[in-house]
């Protein structure tokens, strides 16, 4: 993005509000409305690398901040479950809640290890960027 002073300042503002309302806006148009940009300016900007970049790294730290949110409650949801699943009045329900700790965990254990190597490709990658 340009970083130059005076005119270039305030396009670099107004890709930040951009990228900020692609977070929370269905569709580009509407980010695009949401902070006064024109369409074409709207795709311009999403197709161009350096603003990409800057896209995906916000969408990775909002995402990184909902999934803090989960973690926080998901304690209080195991607790749930593991209260269903020793102390519930139904085989049925006790099952089904020893199904889902059994689901989420494998589910999450999974989830870190593609994270761990998804991130080790990355850092191998931008070193070959910087050789």
């Amino acid at each position: 993005m340009n970083q130059a002073k005076g005119h270039g300042e305030k396009r670099s503002r107004k890709q930040e509000q951009f990228i900020a309302a692609l977070l929370s806006n269905p569709t580009v148009e509407a980010a695009a409305k949401a902070v006064g940009i024109g369409n074409v300016t709207a795709w311009k900007w999403r197709k161009d690398p350096p603003f990409d970049d800057q896209y995906r790294e916000a969408t990775r730290d909002a995402m990184h901040r909902a999934a803090a949110l989960l973690q926080g409650a998901a304690r209080e949801a195991v607790d749930t479950l593991r209260e269903i699943q020793s102390e519930g009045k139904s085989e049925a329900a006790r099952v089904s809640a020893a199904r889902t700790i059994l689901e989420m965990a494998l589910k999450a254990a999974d989830l870190e290890d593609v994270q761990r190597r998804l991130d080790t490709l990355e850092q191998v990658v931008k070193e070959r960027k910087t050789q």
